[in-house]
């Protein structure tokens, strides 16, 4: 009898194997097929409308698109697979119906509604290694490998656009089309608002405009060059060093104000080391709303309101200071060693306001009302004082080593490179939207649905002789002569208040160096 019934259970049991092979058979197949139709409906819209394209196809193992070369770029610059390095690059992703799915570029999210203010609309910055760390996989092989063009495409553009060989190199200035199926560019998604992003549907190929702007060997060196420029050119720049060895121009860590040397007592040099210890983290100690507006090398505009053009960042700055020393008031003390107050120290708790912004001039962040207003044309969240104790952190590092040497009630700018604030990550981009209520629902009470649960599960079972089912169904059904049936029946009729907040964080990208305005309220007496 045992082995009888063993008989069956063994069938049913390499039934339920085969039929699990099967299903994973008809998985790998069915996703072959995916692809299969994919790539052909790709090379179907490639024949209907960009012909001349099917012989610049470039295929990388079971990976391949079709590629449009617009501009070969500089002929002097190494190309990106030169060696490993960080690309900023400038692209428009758009499906075949031509509906922008992702963008870099102002222009083209206000032309889809997705433009927010709130975006800082400038090209990528990823790292572009002999293995992929992270970018959409089509243009990583677009820019880690030979691009062969085909002889008729050759023929036809190469005194137009510059060709010089049918073996291409992407490098700073190259400008090119990539036809890409879904499985090599990836999930591109978006919420309709940050980003100018939409989503792709599944299995849907892909048309990416890309434009290699720059490579950068080391981005630490790149950006701490940007940083030395900006101090540089807003004032002058003087490092302090307590080595035994200084560099070059460097002064020795002054004893105090009276000190020569110290950054009160400095006539030709605005900005100066935060700390001896941590590079390229500057402090102007003597910067108040009305001095002349910052000077950026490559003001950041849009073409859209407030950074409309290449005068526009001036202006806003005028405007922001106009703004502080309206809600501030203007500084009464004339140079800052006549501030008579104590310095912050590492437990001092300071009441901070700010201005968060990029070396371009751009604003990322603040908790100030009239600059939110002046940037983004509204006040989405009230900004308070950020409260902030340096020994307890809170704050990028930067802050750690600059404001306990600030005084209360005073205003400074700081500049710094990204090793002390978001680093060589950056820091995502989001849109956040909480919802929050006041008042009672026009249905039942939270109390009431726990009433009606438990009348339902004394009253149902009863329990007889303890009485329940008798107390509970009949306690706000028939008290006071049932005085509380149409009150809990029908609802509470209260009015109900909702609030609807909407944060947004701008996208920080990697080796992103920062730049601050603060103002330190004055100690509480």
């Amino acid at each position: 009898m045992q082995k009888e019934n063993m008989i069956p259970t063994f069938r049913s049991g390499f039934a339920a194997v085969v039929a699990a092979l099967s299903l994973v058979s008809c998985a790998e197949t069915q996703t072959e097929s995916y692809d299969k139709f994919e790539d052909m409906s790709l090379e179907a819209w490639i024949t209907q409308n960009r012909p001349e394209l099917l012989e610049n196809y470039q295929e990388f193992g079971d990976a391949g698109y079709y590629i449009d070369v617009i501009s070969p770029g500089d002929p002097d610059a190494a190309p990106v697979n030169d060696t490993a390095c960080w690309v900023t690059f400038d692209f428009s992703a758009r499906d075949l119906g031509h509906r922008v799915i992702l963008t870099r570029r102002a222009s083209e999210a206000r032309f889809v509604g997705t433009f927010t203010k709130y975006t800082h609309y400038v090209p990528y910055y990823r790292y572009c290694g002999t293995s992929n760390a992270g970018l959409s996989e089509g243009t990583y092989l677009a820019m880690r490998n030979v691009q062969t063009l085909g002889e008729e495409y050759f023929e036809k553009y190469a005194a137009e656009r510059g060709f010089d060989s049918r073996e291409l190199l992407l490098r700073p200035g190259s400008e090119v089309v990539l036809y890409c199926p879904s499985r090599i560019v990836g999930d591109v998604t978006g919420d309709g608002g940050y980003e100018g992003q939409f989503s792709l549907a599944s299995g849907k190929p892909i048309r990416m405009e890309m434009k290699i702007c720059s490579t950068a060997k080391n981005p630490l060196e790149v950006e701490g060059t940007a940083v030395d420029e900006f101090c540089e050119s807003n004032g002058g720049l003087q490092i302090y060093s307590s080595a035994d060895t200084r560099p070059e121009g460097a002064l020795p860590m002054p004893s105090g104000p009276d000190d020569a040397n110290h950054p009160y007592n400095l006539t030709d040099k605005n900005w100066v080391s935060a700390c001896d210890s941590v590079p390229q983290v500057y402090v102007n100690l003597r910067y108040r709303p009305g001095d002349a507006p910052f000077r950026y090398e490559k003001p950041y505009r849009s073409g859209i309101a407030p950074y409309v053009g290449e005068t526009s960042m001036a202006d806003i700055d005028r405007r922001i200071s106009d703004a502080l020393v309206e809600r501030f008031g203007e500084p009464a003390y004339k140079d800052i060693k006549e501030l008579e107050a104590d310095s912050v120290g590492m437990s001092g708790k300071a009441k901070i306001w700010y201005i968060g912004r990029f070396l371009d001039g751009f604003i990322f962040d603040t908790n100030i009302d009239e600059v939110k207003e002046i940037v983004y044309g509204e006040v989405k969240t009230e900004g308070e004082a950020f409260s902030y104790t340096p020994e307890d952190g809170g704050a990028i590092q930067a802050w750690y080593y600059a404001v306990p040497g600030l005084k209360f009630g005073q205003w400074a700018s700081l500049v710094t490179v990204s090793t002390s604030a978001y680093g060589s990550a950056g820091k995502t981009g989001t849109t956040t939207t909480q919802t929050s209520s006041n008042g009672y629902s026009t249905s039942y009470l939270d109390y009431l649905n726990y009433l009606n649960y438990a009348n339902s599960y004394y009253g149902g079972y009863g329990y007889g002789s303890y009485g329940y089912g008798g107390y509970y169904p009949g306690y706000y059904g028939s008290y006071l002569g049932g005085y509380y049936d149409p009150l809990y029946g029908s609802g509470y009729n209260n009015t109900t208040e909702t609030t609807v907040t909407t944060s947004v964080a701008t996208e920080i990208l990697p080796f992103t160096p920062l730049l601050f305005q603060i103002y330190v309220e004055p100690a509480e007496e």
